[in-house]
């Protein structure tokens, strides 16, 4: 492959890379900017988001707050059904509504919402009903006469009083060894309830005498237990928490369900304030992974305290897409992720005696103008991508156009070596027949033979000229006829002989006894052939024959003409049918030519409806077959069309 000029290719090469790596600065510069650009925008959406998060979580509470001081101010109106109202944002909220000035005004929604309160409901002062048969019991040891006593007062009309006689029956019939007889006391005394009696709420101490009997009959307990262990876990009963964790603690070991947190939060309050918090406030717990918080309102009597576990709380009011923590003023984790990156926001949340710090920072590790980035990018490679692509179709153009111009210098050079040689020397020897010099009547002959096969020559190679010009422009017509192979050879290799014989070589000839026949322009098709014969002759000068063979094939003819020449390398088989191509081997042996015989031969070929097949190895000849239809399928009639 012919290449273009260094120089031209070198300018091409240069202006490409200089064109890339201007793009490729322009691709920098602008990825840079929109890096700055995402990063702005990024921070810009993490100060709003943090601001939107902090006023949702003080919107929030100051929403609770207001619910918690009009429940203050009416506790009737603390109804169960509103507690739900603070869901989502309150993930299981509870509300405690607490008087410790009067006993029996605690209160918690929605029911059984916590096993145990800072302070429980007090027992009505009905001790003095049992304490003369107290004495009976403890200082006389009297049993029969207390139990017949308190049996009596089961019956009064005070519930309380029915509570307290159940819950002392028990005990004096447990003492004196009547365990069934207690136990159906035990049974009495938790039918009645939340009746409370010496500060116990009937249900509870009617279950765990039930207990305690039980086990003094050896009888299995654990019905009573479960019974027991549900109700202090759904909170049925007001209670502190020392005796839920003793009632508890005596019939399971097992984990405690998340009430139990939250009501140990409100303990907690309840017990840094003493049990008189201030008007208003909160705080965060965080146990177990879990945070909690109270949040507390106060007129000086009643103080309500709202607790819920703040999961959900703070979930609901962070944006999409990023993630938070919050912390105490010493740094240690309340709620959300273990740590906060470097370039995360920080925002004050909380009152000014517990402040919180929020921490916001974006979850996903691409900018947000990573799409935008990547389209710039694929943009650049794709500008790239076509610069490239148009740079070796350009190279690709010049390496064409230079093998084109040297085909044709090539050609030029050939055609007019082939016409100067002939010429000169028609023009040599008829300069001597002019002048007179040859002396003999033989010599002169000699050289009008000369003169006249150098004329048929130049007539030839014009004519090989004209047909091929035809050829190009499509205005060659073919007429075809039935034609017989053995005849159509037969003539054109006596035509051929004298070349041969002047070139010391010999054609041989084979084909059937029988006729093959074909569809075909005689005299096309002896250009052809004849084109093949004499690139035989001239390609196989070291060897003394060529053979030309043919035959019927079914419904192809095939003709072959066969050399043991130099042969042509595999590269340049499918090239030399080209117009104006010469072979490598041709042209370094100096051999005549003007590269248009192979291609005038295929478009010969063509126009006849066959083809050219070339089977060759170097170093061992060529042969070149045309195959052609046999005369039945041939066409009538055809133009030759590039």
């Amino acid at each position: 492959m012919v290449r273009p000029p260094r120089s031209l290719f070198a300018a091409l090469v240069a202006t490409t890379v200089v064109v890339t790596v201007a793009l490729c600065w322009f691709a920098r510069r602008l990825l840079v900017q929109q890096q700055v650009i995402d990063q702005q925008r990024a921070r810009e959406q993490l100060e709003i988001g943090a601001d939107a998060m902090a006023a949702g979580i003080r919107g929030k509470l100051a929403e609770a707050g207001e619910l918690l001081s009009g429940w203050i101010s009416s506790p009737a109106s603390l109804a169960p059904s509103l507690v739900p109202s603070l869901a989502p944002a309150f993930d299981g909220a509870v509300v405690l509504t607490v008087n410790p000035d009067e006993p029996g005004t605690v209160r918690v929604a929605p029911d059984g919402g916590l096993p145990f309160v800072p302070v429980a409901g007090a027992s009505p002062a009905v001790t003095n009903a049992f304490t003369s048969i107290e004495a009976a019991e403890f200082a006389r040891n009297q049993l029969a006469s207390a139990a017949e006593q308190y049996r009596l007062l089961t019956s009064h009309r005070d519930a309380h009083v029915r509570a307290g006689a159940w819950l002392r029956l028990g005990r004096v019939l447990r003492r004196s060894g009547d365990f069934k007889g207690a136990l159906a006391a035990y049974q009495q005394l938790a039918a009645l309830g939340a009746v409370r009696t010496d500060d116990l709420p009937a249900e509870l101490a009617g279950l765990d005498g039930q207990r305690l009997a039980s086990v003094a009959m050896g009888d299995d307990v654990r019905r009573i237990a479960d019974q027991l262990l549900q109700g202090l876990d759904e909170g049925r009963w007001l209670i502190t928490r020392g005796t839920a964790e003793f009632y508890r603690d005596s019939v399971s070991q097992s984990s405690r369900p998340d009430s139990w947190r939250l009501a140990d939060a409100v303990s907690n309050v309840w017990r840094e304030h003493d049990g008189r918090p201030p008007a208003r406030g909160q705080r965060l717990f965080s146990t177990d992974g879990r945070s909690v918080l109270v949040l507390w309102r106060s007129n000086g009597q009643r103080t309500a305290l709202l607790t819920a576990f703040t999961q959900g709380f703070f979930e609901a009011s962070a944006p999409g897409g990023m993630a938070w923590r919050l912390s105490d003023p010493e740094g240690q984790l309340l709620s959300g992720d273990e740590a906060a990156p470097a370039r995360s926001v920080a925002r004050l949340v909380g009152n000014s005696e517990y402040p919180w710090t929020l921490h916001l920072w974006t979850v996903s590790p691409l900018p947000a103008g990573a799409r935008s980035n990547g389209i710039l990018l694929a943009m650049m490679a794709a500008m790239l991508v076509f610069l490239w692509g148009a740079t070796y179709f350009m190279a690709r153009a010049m390496r064409r156009e230079a093998e084109v111009a040297r085909l044709q210098s090539d050609f030029v050079a050939a055609v007019s070596h082939e016409f100067r040689s002939p010429l000169t020397t028609v023009r040599q020897m008829a300069e001597m027949l002019e002048m007179g010099r040859l002396p003999t009547e033989e010599r002169r002959q000699t050289y009008y033979r000369v003169i006249a096969g150098e004329a048929a020559r130049l007539q030839r190679l014009v004519e090989t000229l004209l047909n091929f010009g035809r050829m190009e422009a499509g205005a060659e017509r073919y007429r075809f006829a039935d034609v017989d192979l053995a005849a159509l050879v037969g003539d054109l290799v006596r035509d051929v002989e004298p070349q041969a014989r002047e070139a010391g070589k010999q054609i041989e000839v084979d084909g059937p006894s029988e006729a093959v026949r074909v569809r075909a322009d005689g005299s096309a098709l002896s250009v052809a052939l004849r084109n093949l014969i004499d690139n035989a002759l001239k390609y196989s000068p070291n060897q003394p024959t060529i053979w030309v063979r043919w035959k019927g094939d079914h419904d192809r003819a095939t003709i072959s003409i066969v050399d043991r020449g130099a042969g042509i390398p595999r590269a340049e088989q499918q090239s030399i049918f080209g117009k104006f191509v010469r072979g490598r081997a041709a042209i370094e042996a100096n051999v005549k030519g003007t590269g248009v015989g192979l291609s005038m031969v295929r478009q010969i070929v063509q126009a006849h409806g066959g083809e050219v097949r070339l089977d060759s190895e170097v170093g061992r000849g060529s042969t070149f077959t045309i195959v052609l239809p046999m005369a039945l399928d041939a066409p009538t009639s055809t133009r030759l069309s590039l």
